[in-house]
Order: C-alpha cells, then structure tokens, then sequence
C-alpha cells in the first residue's frame, strides 16, 4: 500500500487510501439507507418489483456521480440542476404511479445529500437527515395512509 501512495500518472495519484476509504464507506452508507427504503417500507406496501432495480441503480448513479464530481468543486446549482433534469425526463417511456415518482425523487435527494457532504457537515447530521427521511416513509406508508 504504501508503494502506491506515491504512485501517480499524469499528475494524478493512482491510490488515495482516504478517498478510496471514505468512498467505500459512504457508498455502502448510501447503499444501505437505500436497501432499507426500497425493502423494508417500499416493498412490502406496493409489492413491486419491477421498480426495485430502478431504484437501486438510480440511487447508486447519483450517488457515484455526485461524489466523484464533489472533488472537482462544482456548486450545489449543479446537483440541483441535475435533479431538475431527472425531473423533467420522467422516464417517459412509461407513465409511472406518482407513489413510484416520489420515491424516485426521494431516493435521488438521499443520493445527492450523501454524495454532497463535506467537511462542514458532520456525520451526526447526515444519519440524522436519512433517519428523517426514512421516518417520514414510513410513518407516512405504515402509519398514516
């Protein structure tokens, strides 16, 4: 390991063992958070599958976008206008529930709260908006309606 820390081609390292750790452990941070969505409050109400790799994907994508694009230092415009033009695509090859939408859009803000955090954000406040938004799920799928 220590050999390939100073190991770079064309300017850039070939291995950064804290970025390659903290992108291990948000990715399945993020992973996680998104599995428990999709299997434990979306699934057993809706009983969909046909959605299950949809989600999963589009949450990893982001989620892997936003993170590698975080160390090029784009703004916060730049995720929200990503979230626009998902908004705006629809997937309309399909027309899609509106319940299926908000899940979507819900798993793509947890993918772009979690790949967008930075030093100013402290953990505590990340768990603690994804127990927020998991709460609001489910209190809104199980207890609620």
């Amino acid at each position: 390991m220590l050999l390939l820390d100073n190991l770079s081609f064309g300017g850039i390292k070939l291995f950064d063992p804290d970025g390659f750790t903290n992108l291990l452990l948000r990715f399945f941070f993020n992973f996680a958070v998104t599995t428990f969505i999709i299997r434990f409050i979306y699934y057993p109400v809706s009983k969909r599958r046909d959605y299950l790799f949809t989600y999963v994907m589009i949450s990893t994508a982001i989620f892997l976008l936003i993170l590698l694009l975080e160390s090029v230092k784009l703004k916060v415009g730049f995720a929200l206008g990503l979230f626009a033009v998902f908004g705006i695509i629809r997937y309309r090859t399909n027309q899609i529930p509106i319940k299926e939408m908000t899940y979507i859009f819900v798993l793509i803000a947890i993918s772009v709260i979690n790949g967008m955090t930075s030093k100013k954000i402290s953990y505590s406040e990340i768990l603690l908006t994804n127990a927020l938004f998991i709460f609001a799920l489910f209190f809104l799928e199980r207890i609620w309606l």
